[in-house]
């Protein structure tokens, strides 16, 4: 295999759906606010994890309280 130049799309950092700062893609946490980095719904009932965009949760319909219930 040729090199690329490219880093893997797991080295690219971006920016966490928090607070703004810098992390890995793969990153568990954000070292910054210590957040998931990417904003991901955790439905405080069932635990099934959804999309931010999500306004209530697929498993048990409960309504997503704006703002709040991330990862």
């Amino acid at each position: 295999m040729r090199p690329t130049g490219r880093k893997s799309t797991q080295d690219e950092e971006v920016a966490c759906q928090h607070c703004g700062a810098l992390a890995y893609r793969d990153a568990r946490v954000c070292r910054q606010c210590g957040k998931f980095p990417v904003a991901l719904h955790r439905c405080p009932h069932c635990g099934f994890i959804a999309p931010a965009d999500a306004e209530r949760c697929e498993r048990c319909g409960r309504v997503f309280m704006p703002g709040g219930d991330y990862l």
